[in-house]
């Protein structure tokens, strides 16, 4: 909450994430072809509650300030 407004996490960050660098949006099988279930639809890789978790996850860390004892002093920030 911030100003008395409730934020919401990036779930298009997220969403993004999931789809272009990491698992795909259905499930391949070997040779690259799509598995399907017992109906023939194709099996989801992740569900919406997935990309929220996530979602929540990558955009709710914020910067850090400097701790002497880890970081170099010429760093402007801490870089964890």
């Amino acid at each position: 909450e911030r100003f008395g407004q409730i934020a919401y996490a990036d779930e298009n960050f997220a969403r993004e994430i999931m789809q272009l660098f990491s698992t795909g949006i259905v499930e391949l099988n070997v040779d690259g072809s799509t598995k399907l279930d017992s109906v023939g639809n194709t099996i989801q890789v992740y569900t919406n509650d997935d990309i929220m978790s996530f979602a929540r996850a990558w955009t709710g860390f914020k910067r850090q300030s400097q701790r002497g004892n880890i970081e170099e002093v010429s760093w402007t920030a801490n870089r964890v």
